[in-house]
This record gives structure tokens, sequence and C-alpha cells, in this order.
């Protein structure tokens, strides 16, 4: 009996493990567009430095934080095929 509740331990863990990954490992297809600067095939965290335009182009929805490095709350969700003006200081994530 104890031997499987370790291993349901065990399983319960790597589940839990799968679900903790980003899904940044995979990237959007299309491209992201950040004050002119073109990223094809977008994925992980995007920097804005300063007042720039953000063109969403790939084929899912891409994220927008207030603060650098994507750790902040996510102040506007920005659908596939549009863009808006972002703040300085701010970053987007992809993925």
């Amino acid at each position: 009996m104890r031997r499987i509740g370790s291993t349901l331990a065990t399983l319960a863990a790597a589940g839990l493990l799968a679900l903790a990954v980003p899904g940044s490992a995979f990237a959007a297809n299309g491209f992201l567009e950040i004050g002119g600067a073109v990223y094809p095939e977008p994925s992980g965290c995007f920097e804005v430095p300063r007042l720039a335009t953000v063109f969403n182009m790939t084929d899912i929805p891409v994220l927008i934080h207030n603060v650098p490095g994507c750790r902040g709350g996510v102040v506007q969700v920005l659908p596939p095929g549009l863009a808006v003006q972002v703040p300085g200081t701010h970053s987007v994530s992809v993925g």
C-alpha cells in the first residue's frame, strides 16, 4: 500500500511540473512588431523600453504587462491582427 501511495505522489508531482512549464517554448505563427522591430515566429517576453506601437500579427493573443520582464500585471490582451500603442517600461509576452 505504501508503494502505491509513493507512485501516486510521484505521478501527481510530475503532472504539476508539466502544468508549471510555461507555454513560451512554443513560438506563435506570424510576427510581432514593436516600435518598428519585427520578431518572426515570436516566443517569450519582449521589452517595450519607450512609447511604441505593438502590432500582433500572430495567430494567438499576446499579453501586455505593466512592468519590464513580463512580471507585472497584465494590463491588456492584444488579439491577433490588432495593434495598440504601449507606453514605455512595459513588456509583451507571447505564448
